[in-house]
């Protein structure tokens, strides 16, 4: 099951639908940093929390990414390159840049 992705539109840290917290699982309700949503790091004295799971965790492990309005990556991804992924766990973590994100279930089908 793949976790929510972030919106191309009208995103935010905590918003339900399309926002940066969502996409990562962060559990947290408040102090919730842009920094720390990106990488997963302990910024400013700040870590968030996420839930257990492969569908959570910080935003430089989406394993897809892009779309509509995302500036390094206008077009959906799957399992993009280190450089994209690079770009949002640098500073200044745009949240731009985090567009179209998702932990994603990739796995194929039954087949037969």
């Amino acid at each position: 099951m793949a976790g929510p992705a972030v919106g191309t539109s009208n995103i935010g840290l905590r918003a339900i639908g399309s926002a940066l917290g969502e996409a990562c699982g962060c559990s947290d309700s408040s102090n919730i940093s842009l920094a720390s949503l990106c990488t997963g790091d302990s910024i400013g004295g700040i870590q968030n929390s996420y839930l257990s799971g492969s569908d959570y965790g910080p935003a430089d492990t989406f394993n897809r990414l892009g779309g509509t309005n995302n500036p390094i990556l206008n077009s959906s991804m799957d399992n993009p390159d280190a450089s994209y992924l690079n770009n949002i766990n640098t500073a200044p973590y745009n949240l731009s840049h985090t567009i179209g994100g998702q932990h994603a279930d990739l796995g194929g089908g039954g087949g037969r």
